[in-house]
Order: structure tokens, then C-alpha cells, then sequence
């Protein structure tokens, strides 16, 4: 995956739109039962998800149906990815099982729920994305959701992240790590973390290259990187999150020490 040119440009018309729904102050409502001081990094807001795109059925790794209503109970970390992505989605990867592992050392794994949603639905089958995770070796609160190209475009649409299909970048051989192919496409995506309250609603989101702060990419995954993740890994830039971002943001949503 080449990260999306046009970073922003569709995130920030969503994020207008909240920010005008919010007081009249200016400022972002925080989440009705924290008293807690806002996470420094992110956007914190509350909007509804709107009710279609709630409702709209997709199909976990393990091959049942999910919807994001019934998420709602659950704390969930969401984030776009693909599973044959070379530069971005592997450190995202990586500070998933940074933030899987602070959220069970907080005693939490019950109620937060880290969620990775394809933008690549024609090849990231449930069966694909099975093997995925036993080889990320992901704990049942980590879970891989693809679905109807339809309803895919549909959610990325309400959260106002952008993808696109390109062709592989001149001179890479990319390898499918599953079937052994060579691949013929990639699938351009911003790379947009989001944090869903238990009421359903955007409580808080980033955006930006994924910051492992020394930690490493899961071994799975390792050789995997191209050329760019390895430079992506080495320098994530100044537009970037962390574990720890997103578990301040947690500790502030839930009203829990996360972290």
C-alpha cells in the first residue's frame, strides 16, 4: 500500500462537519461519563454513525456476520487495512499488539475490542483474514472484518476515509504471502485510527503513519515490508501515532486507566 495522496482532503471535510455539530464554543463535546483531562494527541468529538451504515452486515475472520450495531456494549479501536499492504499496515500491526497488550494488562480485554476493516474486499476473504490473524497470532479481542465491495465502500464512505486501486509501483515483485503470486494491484488507502464509544458513536480519531516508538513489526509480517515500510518503520514523520495515543484516548472514552 502507497499511502493516499490526498490525506485530508476527505477526512477533513468530515471533520468539519463535526466540529460545527459541536457546542457552540467551539469545542469538541467529550464523552458524557469521563472527567478525565482529553487525550493531548487525535481529535476528540461524538457523532452518530448514521443508522444504514450501522446496520450494514460484514463477515469476521472466523466467518460470522458482524455489524458495527452489534459493537455497541464494546469499546472498539477501528482502523482500514489491507492484508497484503507492504508499508503502512504492517506497523499498524504492530501498534495493535502494543495497544492489545496494554489493554489486557488494564483487565479491559473484555470490553475493548480492536477492529481492523478491509479496503481490499476481493481478496481479503474471511478465509484469508483467518490466517491472517492465527499467524499474527491475535487474541479474541482482535478482529478482521471484509465484506460486500458495497458495504466496504459504504462504511469508508461514513467514516470519510478514501482508497483507491492502483497497479504495484514500477520495479516491485510484490509475493502474496498466502498463495505465493505475484500480485497486480495495491490498494491506495489513508491510514485513519478511530475510537467508537459504547453507544456506537466517533469519539475520537488520528490519522497518520504509525510510530512503533522502537517496537517492532510482528514477525509475520517483517520480511513483508517493502522498501518504504522499512523506511516508513525507520521514520514515521511528524504525522504520526502511537500506542500510547491511542490508549490515552481509550483511558479518556471509557473513563479507564488504560495504559
Amino acid at each position: 500500500m502507497r499511502r493516499f495522496r490526498r490525506v485530508g482532503l476527505v477526512l477533513g471535510a468530515v471533520l468539519l462537519a463535526v466540529l460545527s455539530a459541536c457546542s457552540a464554543s467551539g469545542t469538541a463535546r467529550p464523552p458524557a461519563a469521563s472527567s478525565l483531562i482529553p487525550p493531548a494527541a487525535g481529535t476528540v468529538f461524538d457523532k452518530a454513525i448514521s443508522p444504514a451504515v450501522a446496520a450494514l452486515p460484514f463477515v469476521n475472520q472466523d466467518g460470522h456476520t458482524m455489524t458495527l450495531d452489534s459493537m455497541k456494549g464494546q469499546t472498539v479501536v477501528l482502523t482500514d487495512f489491507l492484508s497484503l499492504c507492504q508499508e503502512i499496515c504492517p506497523l499498524t500491526a504492530g501498534n495493535y499488539e502494543q495497544i492489545a497488550e496494554k489493554v489486557k494488562m488494564a483487565g479491559a480485554s473484555s470490553k475493548i475490542t480492536l477492529l481492523e476493516v478491509t479496503v481490499d474486499p476481493a481478496r481479503d476473504t474471511p478465509a484469508r483474514l483467518k490466517v491472517y490473524s492465527a499467524n499474527l497470532g491475535a487474541p479474541v479481542n482482535w478482529q478482521f472484518w471484509t465484506g460486500s465491495p458495497a458495504n466496504i465502500a459504504a462504511l469508508w464512505a461514513e467514516m470519510g476515509v478514501a482508497y483507491e486501486k492502483v497497479g504495484d509501483d514500477p520495479g516491485e515483485r510484490p509475493i502474496d504471502w498466502w498463495t505465493g503470486k505475484a500480485l497486480i494491484y495495491d490498494v491506495n488507502h489513508q491510514d485513519v485510527v478511530f475510537v467508537l464509544g459504547t453507544d456506537g458513536h466517533e469519539k475520537w480519531l488520528t490519522q497518520g503513519n504509525p510510530n512503533l516508538q522502537g517496537g517492532s513489526v510482528p514477525a509475520f509480517l517483517v520480511n513483508y515490508l517493502n522498501a518504504n515500510g522499512r523506511a516508513n518503520l525507520a521514520s514515521p514523520g511528524v504525522q504520526s501515532w502511537t500506542s500510547n495515543d491511542v490508549t490515552a484516548a481509550l483511558t479518556y472514552v471509557t473513563g479507564e486507566q488504560i495504559g
